[in-house]
Formats: structure tokens, sequence, C-alpha cells
């Protein structure tokens, strides 16, 4: 009797440590294919885009100090392209080979420099989808002197028949009290669409996608409400609009700094005429951590991480689904 009762305890024992084993691999798992699993029981807060169908799918993405040792290379591959994206403006790029190897059958143009922090943006397609008219453009004025990042703009069209546009694409000084200098980049971003509409390649097609993380955490005392509706005030001028985004685009660590992460909107989608590419009703939709969580604040710990969060980026891919229409009268 008491034999057996040793080896009914020893069972119970290897059975929890089996149980033990397994919860980090299935956590691992979900983490990595939960995404595709929620996509396919048609789950809400599915962290990946659905299927474009007939669209040019422009994304927006800063991947947080490409490469950094932080990344999970391999994931980072499989978030890229499980997008689907014909176009990736990317910012925050420190060796741009490293982001071509993920995806090889791609190109990459991208800006030369960086700022101080030496992050460049850039532009990332797929050839067999699109093709770039003329060169690439580096625009140092919102480097502010070489301080912070410049813009690149390039003219993108889709070979499955329009739309073809002007994309630029930006990172704005970071931080609360980089608003002085951040508003000194509005005006310069606003003259730099009035002369590719004008002067670029492609004019004068009026067509513009501007897209990147614009920091809009808002000027010293106030908030990112007040410093929204100043840069629509200097962008509608020059005929540009903001796309709706559907509440948030990154997360960060708070005022707390404890494992809480607070969602905020910094990536921002505007455009300029593409009527018929992009109706009134036309948003952008941020996926990643920004979808699965809802925009919800959520905890991140070492034992349960959000490995979008902690092994891709902080910020989540934006995505807009451009209808394949001819926009040019």
């Amino acid at each position: 009797m008491g034999r057996r009762r040793h080896r009914r305890g020893r069972g119970l024992l290897t059975g929890r440590r089996l149980v033990a084993l397994l919860i980090p691999l299935l956590i691992a798992a979900y983490a990595i294919w939960g995404p595709a699993i929620r996509g396919a029981l048609g789950l809400e807060g599915d962290s990946t885009p659905p299927a474009k169908r007939d669209a040019l799918r422009v994304v927006s993405w800063n991947l947080r100090n490409f490469p950094g040792k932080h990344q999970d290379l391999e994931l980072v591959r499989s978030r890229l392209a499980a997008l689907d994206a014909d176009v990736i403006a990317v910012q925050e790029i420190k060796e741009p080979a490293a982001l071509e190897a993920l995806l090889p059958e791609w190109e990459l143009v991208i800006s030369e420099r960086g700022g101080r922090g030496h992050q460049r943006v850039g532009v990332f397609y797929d050839p067999r989808r699109v093709e770039l008219l003329g060169e690439a453009v580096e625009h140092d004025a919102l480097s502010l002197g070489g301080r912070v990042r410049p813009a690149l703009s390039t003219y993108v069209r889709g070979r499955a028949g329009g739309p073809d546009f002007h994309l630029v694409v930006v990172h704005l000084k970071a931080m609360r009290d980089g608003y002085d200098q951040r508003s000194e980049q509005w005006p310069r971003l606003a003259a730099l669409v009035g002369e590719l509409q004008t002067t670029g390649p492609g004019a004068p097609d009026r067509d513009v996608i501007v897209v990147g993380d614009f920091n809009t955490t808002g000027p010293p005392g106030g908030d990112p409400g007040d410093e929204l509706r100043a840069l629509g005030d200097v962008l509608n001028a020059v005929g540009l609009r903001r796309l709706a985004t559907d509440g948030c685009s990154a997360y960060w660590d708070g005022p707390r700094r404890d494992a809480w992460q607070e969602p905020s909107l910094l990536d921002l989608v505007w455009i300029s005429d593409l009527a018929e590419a992009a109706g009134g009703d036309a948003r952008a939709r941020a996926y990643g951590h920004c979808a699965r969580h809802r925009c919800a604040a959520f905890r991140s710990t070492d034992a349960y991480p959000d490995l979008d969060f902690e092994k891709v980026s902080d910020h989540c891919p934006v995505v807009i689904d451009l209808a394949l229409a001819d926009d040019d009268p």
C-alpha cells in the first residue's frame, strides 16, 4: 500500500514538472502564432491586418533602433511578411543591410543621415508590386542643421494600375521638451509638400501621402490633442488631411516605470487628394500589440512578455489600403 502511494506521488511530481515545462512553451508559441490563430477564428483584437484584396498597401513603422540587441530578427521578419505590404515607410534604421536581409526580394531606399542618433528613414518596397519613379530625395531642411532626422521622399506607382503618389517619410523631434523643434519642422514639411506637387517627380500630381513618427506627445503643460490641432493648422493649409487612426500607434513605460505599458498616438498619416484611391472614409489602422490590446494599457514582464513590444518594436505598424484606382485626370 505504502509503495503504491509512493509511486502515485512520484507520478504526480513528474506530471507537475511536465506542466511546468509545457506552460512557457505554450505561452511562447501563442505569442508567435496567436495572431494567425485569432485571425483564422475571426476574433477581434487581431494583431495581423486582413487580406488586402484589390488594394495597394502602404505601411508606416518605426522599428526602434533596428537592429537592436532586444530584437528577435526572425520575429521581425515574420511580422514584416505578415503585413502583406507593397511599401513600408520605415524609421529608426541603423543598419540598412540587416533590414534588406530580412526580405531579400525587396528593395530599400534610405536617407544618408539620421540626426545625432543615426536613426535613418527609408522606403522598403516590393519591386514586383510597385515601382519608384525618379530618385528618392533626402530633405535636409527637416533635420534642423543635422540635429534630427531629415525627411525622405519618392514617387510611387503601383504596377497593377494606379494609384501613383508622392510618398514622404518623416521622423520628427521626440519628447515633450522637443515641441519647439517639432513646431519648427512643421512649416518646413508643408513647404516640402508644396514643392513636390509642383516640381517633384510626377508633378503636377497633387497626390501625396506623408507618414511617419510625428512624436505628437504634446507641448510642455499641454496634451497631445493641443499638438495635433496646431500641427493640423499648418498641414491643412497646404491641402493635407489626417487619416483617422484607431486610438494609438505605440506604447511606452508610462510615468510609473513599472511593468504597465501605456498607449500613445505618435505615428500619423496625412494625405492630399487621392480621392478615388482613398475615399472620405479611409482610415489608418495600427496592428501588432496596439490591435491585440485594443489600445488599453497592458503588462509586459520578463516572465510574461508581450513579444511584439519586447522583441520587435514599441511602435506598431500603421496600415493604409488604397484602392487600385487612377487618381490622375
